[in-house]
This record gives C-alpha cells, structure tokens and sequence, in this order.
C-alpha cells in the first residue's frame, strides 16, 4: 500500500497514483473520468481547427517538397475532419432540442 517516494520527501500512498491519472483524465472537471470526458476532449471547434491549419500547413510543405507524403493521406484527414465537424454539429443539434 505504501511505497517510497523517489524525491526524499517520504512515503506516498500507491492510490496517489490513481487520483493522479483521475485528475489528468477529468477534462470536463467533474470529479470522474467517463464518457462524457471524451466527448468533452474530442467534440471541440478546436479539433476542427487543428485539423483545417494541418489541411493547409502539410500540402504547402508537402508542394515545396520540404516533406514528402501520399496526397491520399491529405483525404484521408480531411475526412476526419469533416466527419469531426459532422459529429460536432449533431452532437450540438441533439443538445439544442432537448432544451
């Protein structure tokens, strides 16, 4: 139950550890880590944007041949993207009608 702690400063309980993971998995802040922290990470505009600034940043990089990548991987993220955003707007359609 109890091991010892590496810095010096003494003994630490090994459920530390899981209080730990808990808090750094708890996205929306409420205490637990479940579905709605996953929903709460992935169904974000900022997802979406990330995945638009990479749509635009890795085809530049990709013409002045500073990388070199398949354009069926650029579809393929553009698909993510826009089933992201498809998702995001369901997700927020559902929210709106049950008010």
């Amino acid at each position: 139950m109890w091991k010892y702690d590496p810095e010096n400063i003494g003994f630490m309980d090994d459920r530390t550890d899981d209080v730990m993971k808990k808090k750094w998995f708890d996205f929306n802040k409420d205490g637990k880590v479940d579905k709605e922290d996953v929903k709460h990470l992935f169904l974000r505009y900022e997802i979406i944007l990330l995945g638009g600034l990479a749509l635009i940043i890795f085809p530049v990089l990709n013409s002045i041949g500073y990388i070199s990548v398949s354009p069926d991987t650029f579809w393929i993220l553009a698909g993510i993207v826009i089933t992201a955003e498809a998702l995001l707007e369901i997700y927020y359609e559902k929210k709106k009608m049950r008010k």
